[in-house]
């Protein structure tokens, strides 16, 4: 049943047993009862149609009343003062792939429950080079998804904690983002689920984490990207002993802890089958001073001996800026480097794992450099 009660100005209506008070239209007195407003659900009051400003009911979603303020309705009216919003709500992942690095296209979503119906600006602080932002109005109470914009690209998988802030108020609340439960097999890998970033990144090639995942630097810009760097050797202003290699064991391996561009010293030839993506190996050798790169594959295993062919086995050029002094692959060297390019031949151009000077640096494709780079996809 509706009931319909109008009152004019002019006359006051009291309810009760004493004079109504003379500044009210209406006044309800009573000692053992109370003013029932009308009860509704969320839906319910957001389905009156042409809401009067200053209409006031109770809503039995929230449990507490709202009034429309002639535009939308009032956030809960309360004793205290209500948080505007409240970040204890659950939140989903958005459009990432997990296990991979975040970038620039990639957003997540949070569920807020807003206590209020206004515009926001959601700003976090940075980790690792990412943040997230957005805003927008919140067009009614109750749990409201948000979609967070994704800025920056982080150097590496990992899991971080973000701390949102609600522009406008003190609120904030921290979102984790896990982007780092297993870690992918090789650099490719990683430029295949979206990362574009050169940087150090953590690899797991077995998958499983039997064997300890570990750092290493990808190529991710360079001759299509996906390249770990396997070897570098940088000898600028050096002459001594000990920037070259101690024999071929070191050349093999060491400092495998501090993979990237600025260790002198670096090699993990030893981990070339974990990390190569195919059958065959790829190889990208590039001299920085020259500006000068081989690419190529090749079935040979360059750590197994001497090649008895010119070019190594399996050897398929695939854009090759150097051919001089005998190039044909990658080779093991008895004698003054671990590993050389000039195949078949005594002469050691193309040194991998260089254990003395050459014109105090490192022979390149004919004379000498001071830096040389090994990467494998």
């Amino acid at each position: 049943m509706i009931c319909l009660i109008s009152f004019n100005s002019f006359s006051q209506v009291g309810i009760g047993t004493t004079t109504p008070d003379p500044s009210s239209i209406l006044d309800i007195q009573s000692t053992t009862q109370g003013f029932l407003p009308p009860r509704m659900t969320t839906t319910e009051l957001n389905a009156i149609i042409s809401p009067a400003e200053g209409l006031l009911v109770f809503n039995t979603d929230y449990k507490c009343f709202q009034f429309f303020n002639g535009t939308n309705w009032s956030g809960c009216l309360s004793e205290t003062p209500i948080n505007k919003l409240d970040c204890s709500s659950s939140h989903a992942n958005g459009s990432y792939l997990l296990n991979s690095p975040l970038n620039t296209n990639h957003t997540i979503t949070i569920d807020v429950l807003v206590n209020k119906i206004d515009s926001y600006t959601i700003q976090t602080n940075t980790v690792n080079g990412y943040s997230f932002n957005a805003s927008g109005t919140f067009s009614a109470i109750g749990i409201n998804t948000i979609t967070l914009n994704g800025t920056g690209t982080p150097l590496a998988i990992q899991t971080d904690t973000f701390t949102i802030d609600f522009v406008g108020t003190s609120f904030t609340c921290n979102i984790d983002i896990n982007v780092s439960d297993t870690p992918l097999a090789n650099c490719l890998e990683y430029l295949n689920s979206g990362s574009t970033t050169d940087g150090i990144y953590t690899v797991d090639p077995d998958g499983t984490g039997g064997n300890l995942p570990f750092d290493c630097y990808c190529d991710m810009t360079n001759d299509g990207g996906g390249w770990t760097l396997v070897f570098n050797h940088n000898t600028l202003g050096y002459i001594a002993s000990t920037y070259f290699w101690a024999n071929d064991a070191e050349a093999n391996e060491f400092n495998v802890a501090s993979p990237g561009l600025t260790t002198n010293k670096y090699s993990i030839l030893s981990k070339l089958d974990d990390i190569k993506s195919n059958t065959a190996y790829e190889f990208r050798l590039y001299y920085p001073t020259l500006g000068l790169t081989n690419h190529w594959s090749q079935t040979f295993d360059p750590r197994s001996g001497g090649s008895p062919t010119s070019p190594v086995a399996g050897y398929t050029p695939i854009n090759i800026n150097m051919t001089n002094n005998g190039w044909g692959g990658l080779e093991s060297n008895s004698n003054n480097t671990f590993l050389d390019g000039t195949v078949n031949h005594v002469n050691w151009f193309y040194s991998i794992g260089s254990r003395s000077h050459y014109s105090n640096g490192i022979p390149a494709n004919s004379g000498a450099v001071t830096q040389v780079q090994l990467f494998v996809r």
